[in-house]
């Protein structure tokens, strides 16, 4: 896939090894799973056995490490001087014949799927709505399209959180009646509110927020008429520097990655913190302590990762290193991540909390928060009316690098941006429909009856050039991860040429 990060032009090229010539390529219906971290990141899924790929071969141009026991993806991240030379490496990859496994000595002419190109994206969309792709799949795809990478913590993929019950028996914080120690996935009062962003969940803590951003706009009004009285304006820098905005902090950036995964990634945050953990009341040490903080701190905004939804990674719940992490102030050690009291294990936990994301519940709302994340509320006036408004460093994007004066500025915004959190790649451009409506073009009921109508316009992805101009078709796709008519991952659009833009 392509992979666009302000100066840099790379392309994410993704692997296929079968041992013992099994294995197959793609996600199966039954699910998937992600694990692995840091600079060797990889995702786990469990991979169909009928595939038209031999022993060894290039299977995708964006997918991370795959491990199973008969079959094995990992990822290379490359780099390129500038964009065209990208698209050309991009073009011949996609013009290297395939193989089908029943006749390896027959080469079938199936074009390598990239995860930027629109129609991985359709696709993803169409198999989802038809029940093909759960949601912890189709949110591993939508990611991996809007330019979130296991390889690189700044843009790590992200997720939601889904659930509002995590406390102890008798906190009264919590939405659910904790009484009963099994979590009641039929119980909605049991699940967070996915049509707001995590700033906007606690209301009290909102107005603190809202106030701010007020402020903010009056300041703004202010200097542009003192600079209009003075009859020069503001450079670009102070521009950035003085536009409004909600949170100061950002639903994903590397310490809050890392936060999460410190466990199985130490050597990552003592660099984070110049060769110290951080203070023990600041460490991941607690699912309840974690989930108010993102309700009541006015600096904690954070989503969750891909690892809470994968029981095979419960590694980074467990100590199994037996780091020494301090003491609390109340004198309790941080050792395991302290779970609900609804969860027998750390397995357990991240099975439930799988479970939750895949509940009718979730799959209902989840569109909503698709469209705070992916969509049309993720920027611009649409995300300031659904009170989704960041720091304006977290929408740079390459267009907003090259635009810059100075070699200086850009390094600057540059590493603001990576260390603050960037806002995914915008791919939708309508609302995200949900699994009732449908997609095909011989619907006459309900208002979405085109994927264009949907999906980010070609002419918003300029910045990719025009690409090998090979369209995927969804049965190819299908065929590719499956040998077969299976479910296809849609392809992604990398669009990071919008990042930062006021769409609307």
């Amino acid at each position: 896939r392509r992979y666009d990060w302000m100066k840099d032009r790379g392309l994410e090229i993704y692997l296929a090894v079968h041992e013992g010539g099994g294995g197959g390529f793609g996600l199966s219906r039954n699910g998937g799973s992600v694990s692995g971290y840091g600079c060797d990141e990889n995702f786990s899924s469990r991979i169909g056995n009928d595939s038209p790929y031999p022993t060894s071969h290039s299977s995708s141009a964006d997918r991370r490490e795959y491990t199973l026991p008969k079959s094995s993806y990992y990822s290379i991240l490359l780099t390129f001087e500038s964009t065209e030379v990208r698209e050309r490496v991009l073009r011949l990859l996609s013009q290297r014949p395939t193989y089908s496994r029943s006749s390896p000595s027959s080469q079938l002419q199936l074009p390598l799927p990239c995860h930027t190109d629109r129609s991985f994206v359709e696709s993803a969309l169409e198999l989802w709505q038809a029940g093909q792709l759960d949601n912890f799949e189709y949110l591993l795809v939508l990611n991996s399209a809007a330019g979130r990478s296991f390889h690189d913590l700044s843009r790590y993929p992200i997720f939601p959180w889904v659930l509002s019950n995590y406390g102890e028996q008798g906190d009264d914080d919590e939405d659910c009646d904790d009484d009963s120690i099994a979590l009641d996935l039929n119980d909605a009062s049991c699940f967070r509110d996915l049509t707001k962003p995590i700033g906007a969940l606690n209301e009290e803590r909102f107005e603190d927020f809202r106030k701010r951003y007020e402020g903010m706009v009056q300041q703004q009004k202010l200097q542009s008429q003192q600079q209009q009285q003075q009859q020069h304006q503001s450079s670009q820098r102070n521009n950035l520097h003085d536009t409004p905005f909600m949170y100061g902090t950002h639903y994903s950036s590397p310490g809050y990655v890392l936060y999460y995964l410190l466990r199985v990634m130490p050597e990552h945050m003592l660099c984070l913190q110049s060769g110290k953990f951080d203070v023990p009341d600041r460490l991941f040490h607690s699912i309840h302590d974690s989930y108010k903080s993102i309700l009541r701190n006015p600096g904690d905004v954070k989503e969750l990762i891909p690892e809470f939804f994968d029981p095979d990674c419960f590694d980074f719940l467990i100590n199994s290193m037996g780091l020494q992490l301090g003491n609390l102030q109340t004198g309790e050690r941080v050792n395991d991540v302290i779970l609900p009291p609804w969860a027998s294990s750390a397995k357990d936990f991240l099975r439930q909390n799988r479970e939750a994301l895949e509940s009718d519940h979730c799959t209902k709302h989840l569109p909503k928060w698709i469209d705070l994340i992916f969509g049309v509320t993720s920027r611009g006036t649409r995300a300031k009316e659904a009170r989704n408004l960041f720091h304006p460093t977290s929408y740079l994007g390459p267009a907003d690098m090259d635009g810059m004066q100075s070699e200086e500025q850009r390094n600057q915004a540059e590493l603001q941006a990576t260390e603050f959190g960037i806002i995914p790649d915008q791919l939708f451009c309508k609302e995200h429909p949900g699994k009732n409506i449908r997609l095909d073009n011989q619907s006459n009921s309900g208002e979405w009856q085109n994927l264009e109508d949907i999906i980010m316009p070609d002419y918003l992805r300029q910045s990719y050039g025009v690409g090998d101009g090979n369209t995927v078709s969804r049965i190819t796709l299908k065929q590719q991860l499956h040998g077969r008519d299976g479910l296809s991952p849609a392809r992604e659009d990398d669009l990071s040429s919008t990042a930062g833009m006021d769409l609307h």
